[in-house]
């Protein structure tokens, strides 16, 4: 009885750390040191910029998906031109289903997010408190709010919101998305599950 206790707490501590090593659909967990203020600043510039020249199109022969992968295109090349550079090496971004866009360590160049490549930060969109959120892999979060409601009209955000709503991404879910640093971030790992004060 003894033996089966100690394996299934070995199982659990196991299991635990792999837990802990995932950042979205299996992305392994690194420190870092991005800045994402300087991530924001440049993802609300591109939304601008993009949404800008969207509305000089005609928007009902648009494609969403075409239009969200372009976009995702678009702003990894605003990542990697930014001075002083958001990361050391080249950043890819990946559309993902639920209207995210995943940056990621572009090792190899090719725009494609592969098994070994380490996801960087995470970009969300919360329409209903107008506002983009990033998320790092150490567990930081920052967010930007919108000015006016003309970014939310527009049809890259409005397309994106409705690829939310599609993949079940409620807006309850991001509000709770609140600003925290990475320190407190580790602070709050390392405090849960243990009997500390002031966890």
């Amino acid at each position: 009885m003894k033996n089966i206790i100690q394996y299934g707490l070995i199982a659990a501590v196991i299991g635990g750390i792999f837990l802990y090593g995932q950042f979205n659909d299996g992305d392994t967990y690194a420190e870092d040191d991005i800045d994402l203020n300087a991530v924001l600043d440049v993802t609300v510039d591109a939304l601008y910029s993009y949404n800008d020249s969207l509305a000089e199109l005609d928007q009902n022969s648009l494609d969403p998906d075409v239009t969200f992968a372009d976009f995702a295109e678009s702003l990894s090349g605003r990542y990697n031109e930014t001075a002083p550079a958001l990361y050391e090496g080249p950043i890819g971004v990946e559309p993902r289903s639920d209207a995210s866009l995943l940056a990621f360590h572009d090792a190899n160049n090719n725009a494609q997010l592969e098994e070994n490549e380490e996801a960087l930060f995470l970009i969300e969109i919360d329409g209903e408190q107008a506002r983009i959120i990033a998320s790092s892999r150490s567990g930081a979060v920052n967010d930007h709010h919108f000015s006016g409601t003309g970014l939310l009209a527009g049809y890259l955000i409005g397309s994106m919101l409705n690829r939310q709503r599609m993949s079940g991404v409620s807006s309850s879910s991001l509000a709770s998305k609140q600003p925290v640093s990475a320190r407190d971030a580790a602070k709050s790992r390392a405090g849960s599950g243990s009997h500390s004060k002031g966890k």
